[in-house]
């Protein structure tokens, strides 16, 4: 669950309808000019899949020049440098989750793997799938998640 950071931010900003609390570490420093039309660029590409939706966000930062393309270019590294953390992290916890948290992560994790499914429809499912889990399901996965994230 923890595998794909980047990705995450992608799918849970192209199902939100938020305005501002779910903005990526990137556009902190952006104006809200840039920040709509993020968010612009993120609900008329949900029809992408992620590497699709991905290669739409970093030309798109890029092209913004500036805080954005530094914070993003930063954000990358960080990525790129947190991907093997987050996997022992996700290790960690998968060690010890219960059997109905270990299916749940299995579950979610392959539909997380489908990179043929667009990004909105991609998230739905794993949003449908999460509203589908016990509480006590729920809540220890989003422990985990939250333990990961150093919270």
């Amino acid at each position: 669950m923890f595998k794909i950071i980047f990705s995450a931010v992608l799918v849970v900003l192209a199902v939100s309808q938020n305005t501002g609390s779910d903005v990526p570490p990137f556009l902190r420093r952006a104006s809200q000019a840039q920040l709509q039309a993020f968010q612009a660029l993120i609900q008329n590409h949900g029809h992408l899949t992620e590497a699709g939706l991905e290669a739409k966000v970093q030309q798109w930062a890029k092209a913004q020049g500036g805080n954005v393309a530094y914070d993003f270019a930063e954000f990358e590294k960080f990525v790129t440098g947190a991907k093997h953390q987050a996997n022992a992290a996700h290790d960690a916890a998968l060690a010890k989750f219960t059997p109905a948290a270990r299916k749940a992560d299995a579950d979610l994790s392959a539909i997380a793997a489908q990179t043929n499914l667009p990004v909105r429809e991609k998230g739905m499912k794993i949003q449908a799938y999460l509203n589908s889990l016990a509480p006590s399901v729920l809540k220890e996965l989003q422990a985990a998640h939250e333990a990961g994230q150093g919270r």
